[in-house]
């Protein structure tokens, strides 16, 4: 179907989101060494061997020490720092073909295992029209198979948020500050990249008179974080969620009180 010139697409919400590699490994960095996760010598040497590595090609060195943050970060969620793990036998195992290792430590308090079993159901994927060509091994939501044969990803989408932001689309990014995956520094390393104009400087924005997180409005960007969320900003806090959803339809800044 033709696109309508009439049809505009004016915002788009974009939540805990890998954006920049360089940014990304920054933020992601200190983040666990500012909570306490990794030892001063771990943190100096993946500064040290991976921040100008691609996400998608890590030297041997940086998957190195990003082995051993994994290990002295131990048997925690990482998508929801101060969540208690499903399973004290979760694996710490390297994923996703070296790129990003912690993302395959899925959220599990246990959701995202009943996901797996649900979602592997035949009469399930029948319904949804799914693996119609009888893929041999199982659907996850964080699958290292999909992740080895994804060679194309950008190192930085920095310059597609220009590109939006110059052609007039508002763009709102969110990030839950318990988030130790895509972590709310690296957002703002990130955002801070793109050397936007500040129309609201950082502020702390209420939900029935208590603090639901923090925000700060720039030109053509709005970022919102939200206190105590984790990676599924809707999953932890779903009210607060539901909150910034609807001040991103109207497009107002979020509440000071």
């Amino acid at each position: 179907m033709p696109v309508s010139e009439n049809l505009l697409f004016l915002k788009i919400k974009v939540g805990n989101a890998v954006t920049d590699d360089y940014n990304d490994y920054l933020g992601t960095f200190e983040y666990w060494w500012s909570h306490g996760l990794i030892s001063d010598s771990t943190y100096l040497n993946l500064k040290k061997t991976c921040l100008f590595d691609s996400s998608e090609h890590p030297s041997p060195e940086c998957v190195k020490n990003l082995n051993l943050a994994s290990s002295e970060e131990g048997n925690i969620d990482p998508y929801s720092l101060y969540t208690k793990p499903c399973n004290s036998s979760a694996s710490l195992k390297l994923g996703l073909g070296g790129r990003y290792p912690w993302l395959s430590r899925a959220y599990d308090p246990c959701t995202e295992r009943y996901s797996n079993i649900y979602y592997n159901l035949p009469e399930v994927q029948a319904a949804l029209h799914a693996n119609t060509t009888g893929i041999k091994y199982p659907w996850k939501t964080c699958s290292d198979i999909v992740g080895s044969y994804w060679a194309d990803s950008p190192r930085s989408m920095l310059p597609i948020y220009h590109e939006l932001i110059a052609a007039g689309i508002r763009i709102w990014v969110f990030s839950g500050d318990t988030d130790a995956v895509v972590p709310v520094t690296a957002t703002r390393y990130s955002i801070s990249a793109l050397k936007l104009p500040t129309l609201m400087n950082w502020y702390p924005w209420y939900d029935h008179g208590k603090v639901g997180g923090w925000s700060q409005v720039y030109k053509g960007l709005t970022l919102v974080t939200v206190a105590g969320a984790g990676h599924e900003v809707p999953l932890h806090r779903p009210r607060q969620a539901l909150i910034l959803f609807r001040h991103f339809l109207k497009d107002t800044p979020m509440p000071t009180q």
